[in-house]
């Protein structure tokens, strides 16, 4: 199946994690302009090693400090097609355990903060009619586990906020989709995988990077547009049945 692209530029927030790498190079294989964001130096210097010649593109997208400023920031008004969004931090903490600092400081960054940069990224989407905006989600945020709690809840939030940007500009050529993924091979997933031998007693509802990123590439396509406001989980059939 050949897939088609009427944008040509994507950006990628948190595009110095596995999948993001993985998408950055299809992306550029289909080619578009990728351009994968980071909020580290390590981040950064990941980018890099895989992309030598982005080494003076790499933009620093962090969300904790976005908010009525992010229109200074040039590059989100400068033409972005694609919006993938991969961004989000791990918070492993009993919600009646969690301080109030750490607690605002988690929405605030990843619900305000996202929204804030949703906005400026739409509008200049709204100019050229067109845009869409993907979110990868967790199966998180249906079924969390003890201990995910800000987690998800900041998950389907972000979904909601997805959801409405689709159905609020919609008839102005911007469509929005979440992709729920289950247990990725990378990052977070890898190391519990890699713990008790779940690797082994799980190996057949795992999600792989080539696989979620592949999927997140024809959810851009023009093939999948008619995708919109909605949620689709991808989790190899992890939360289809009770856990024995």
């Amino acid at each position: 199946m050949n897939v088609t692209f009427q944008g040509k530029t994507a950006l990628i927030l948190g595009g110095s994690s596995a999948i993001g790498l993985a998408l950055t190079e299809l992306l550029r294989g289909e080619g578009l302009v990728a351009i994968p964001s980071h909020s580290s130096k390590d981040g950064r210097d990941r980018i890099q090693r895989r992309f030598p010649d982005l080494a003076t593109g790499i933009p620093h997208l962090d969300l904790s400090g976005l908010d009525t400023r992010t229109s200074r920031i040039p590059l989100l008004e400068s033409g972005v097609d694609y919006l993938v969004d991969l961004a989000q931090a791990d918070h492993e903490s009993y919600l009646a355990a969690t301080g109030e600092t750490d607690m605002d400081a988690y929405f605030q960054t990843h619900i305000t903060g996202r929204l804030h940069l949703l906005k400026t990224v739409t509008r200049s989407m709204l100019a050229r009619r067109f845009g869409r905006l993907l979110h990868v989600s967790s199966t998180a945020a249906a079924l969390p586990a003890p201990g995910q709690g800000l987690y998800g809840a900041a998950k389907r939030a972000v979904e909601g906020l997805y959801q409405s940007f689709g159905l609020e500009l919609g008839g102005r050529g911007i469509s929005s989709v979440s992709l729920r993924l289950g247990l990725v091979d990378a990052g977070r997933g890898e190391r519990f995988l890699d713990q008790n031998g779940r690797r082994e007693s799980l190996t057949r509802k795992i999600v792989s990077v080539d696989q979620a990123a592949s999927t997140l590439l024809f959810l851009l396509s023009d093939q999948a547009l008619a995708l919109t406001c909605t949620t689709i989980t991808m989790d190899a059939g992890l939360t289809a049945q009770k856990y024995l």
